[in-house]
């Protein structure tokens, strides 16, 4: 359910983590940016995560309808939420972190 223009509107970035500057298997933290009118398909992982909007954009965790933290807004994702993002008129960036040593 990724938009059309999901593989060339769209690039993540790995800061700390496996393949980051800081490589670490405990903890995650990296950028999202995407197009506007991208929408970022749903998916699930064990790690909790949290996101730091950077952005307008909109979110959907589990069955609940799409909502806009809002530029500074944060969002936490419980472990195995279905979730996903999705940029309107404007770009989308966003910083995430993951804790992966309870995964």
């Amino acid at each position: 359910n990724a938009s059309s223009n999901f593989d060339d509107g769209h690039a993540n970035a790995m800061l700390v983590g496996p393949g980051g500057f800081e490589p670490r298997d405990d903890l995650w933290i990296g950028v999202s940016l995407m197009a506007p009118h991208v929408r970022y398909p749903d998916h699930r992982h064990k790690p909790e995560e949290t996101y730091l909007v950077l952005s307008e954009g909109e979110f959907r965790q589990g069955d609940a309808p799409w909502f806009r933290p809002g530029v500074g807004g944060t969002l936490f994702n419980v472990p195995d939420i279905e979730h996903a993002m999705r940029a309107g008129d404007a770009p989308l960036f966003a910083i995430w972190c993951l804790w992966a040593g309870r995964a």
